[in-house]
């Protein structure tokens, strides 16, 4: 007779999934992993996606279902000024008989900027007033707005706090002074501050038109 000791081996294991992704998106990760006893040893999977979010663990036959495609939404990339941040997710592949192998990969959060849809009418006379609408503010990420400006494009800038914005309900005036000889071009920004920084919403152009001067005679 021979005695002899069969070694465990621990499983490989191989991450792929694209290099960065927006915040609020999905995000797809693809495990391959293999173990020299097969279906002797079946694979249990924990990740770590590097955000806070709680551990996902996943069984081999739960890996299978997904054909290897685990998706995750990154909620948000780190409040400041650089709207990139580096996450790194953990892989762990156990095998059960105290093999485990584990795998990184880095991904890169980018910050997205929030949106809104800008509108009002394309003219409008001197001296008159001129309104304009600003719809929902969109943001796929979890970003706090703390401050809002409207900049008229006539050397005007209108600075609004959190809680004017709301309590204007998108509707917002401004009289322009003077419009030039065939009507002034202007150019209306709306901005938003949040963790990330100060961003654009959305612009309106239109035209201030010059209005004639009004005469009476007496006599």
């Amino acid at each position: 007779s021979k005695s002899l000791t069969v070694n465990n081996v621990a499983p490989s294991l191989t991450l792929s999934g694209n290099a960065s992704s927006n915040e609020g998106a999905s995000y797809t990760l693809n495990l391959v992993a293999s173990d020299p006893a097969g279906g002797n040893d079946p694979l249990s999977y924990s990740i770590n996606w590097g955000d806070g979010s709680a551990v996902e663990n996943l069984t081999a036959a739960q890996l299978a279902a997904v054909s290897g495609n685990v998706t995750h939404t990154f909620a948000d990339d780190e409040d400041g000024a650089v709207n990139s941040t580096a996450r790194t997710i953990v892989v762990t592949a156990n095998d059960g008989d105290g093999g485990s192998t584990v795998q990184n990969k880095v991904v890169n959060v980018n910050n997205v900027a929030p949106t809104a849809s800008v509108t009002g009418a394309d003219a409008v006379s001197e001296g008159s007033v001129y309104a304009l609408s600003v719809g929902a503010v969109s943001d796929p990420g979890t970003d706090t707005r703390t401050a809002y400006s409207i900049n008229w494009g006539d050397g005007n800038t209108d600075t609004l706090t959190a809680a004017q914005w709301t309590a204007a309900a998108g509707n917002f005036t401004h009289s322009y002074a003077d419009g030039g000889p065939g009507g002034t071009a202007r150019t209306i920004t709306v901005s938003a501050t949040d963790e990330d920084g100060t961003f654009t919403l959305g612009s309106k152009s239109l035209t201030v038109n010059n209005v004639a001067p009004s005469l009476t005679l007496s006599g």
